[in-house]
């Protein structure tokens, strides 16, 4: 099935990293990327399915605030299965054929701090159904550190720092063997450099205020 990045669709079951319901049953969906750790899973936002087309148009076609994008989808970032999704189409109007708009798409990345590129991308699920041949390459993370506010960059180590914990209890729970075991730790070794990556970038930015700081003390001392 051909899917686009920051589109709607309906989905089940928008579960967390945890595996525990965010919204149960029918979910209306936003593509954010293919779960790259996952085969058949897509990350996303969702909200309920009832009285939800109003919230696709308005996401489609009004400029939203930070505070409106959040009222819409509160904390339902999470997952979905891929073979549970479907186009959208309301009243003969297919919905999934329009992406958010780019100032709310902007508007999710700040609120979220998830670091996606904006343009929309088309993807094919079937290249995310089976990762025995290797994952495909990652086109869907766009990083621009000098952008990102520090406290963005501390939620994303938190988050991070879960998902790596949450995966070292599944590799140490787990039988996995030879070469699917290769392929998690490849995995997961992604995960610990962007950590890293991360954890730096945060030192730098706390330096940089501390710095600001003793310019400041300076200043109203002379």
């Amino acid at each position: 099935m051909k899917l686009n990045t920051w589109s709607f669709y309906y989905a089940k079951d928008l579960v967390d990293v945890k595996q525990e319901k965010l919204i149960d049953g029918d979910t209306v969906f936003v593509l954010l990327r293919p779960d790259m750790n996952e085969p058949n899973k897509l990350l996303g936002l969702g909200f309920p399915k009832e009285n939800s087309a109003t919230k696709i148009v308005d996401l489609q076609n009004k400029e939203l605030s930070q505070d409106d994008v959040y009222a819409i989808f509160g904390n339902c970032l999470g997952m979905v299965q891929t073979q549970t999704i479907t186009e959208i189409e309301i009243g003969g109007v297919n919905l999934s054929s329009t992406p958010i708009r780019p100032e709310n798409i902007q508007k999710i990345i700040e609120v979220y701090s998830v670091f996606f590129a904006v343009d929309p991308q088309e993807i094919d699920s079937k290249d995310y159904e089976d990762f025995s041949k290797g994952i495909p390459e990652d086109t869907f993370t766009e990083l621009d550190f000098n952008k990102i506010p520090l406290r963005n960059i501390l939620r994303s180590l938190e988050a991070g720092m879960n998902e790596y914990h949450r995966q070292m209890n599944q590799l140490q729970n787990s039988q996995y063997s030879g070469e699917k075991r290769r392929d998690y730790m490849a995995n997961m070794s992604v995960l610990q450099s962007n950590l890293i990556l991360f954890f730096d970038n945060a030192l730098r930015k706390v330096n940089e205020i501390v710095v600001k700081q003793e310019e400041e003390l300076k200043k109203l001392r002379k």
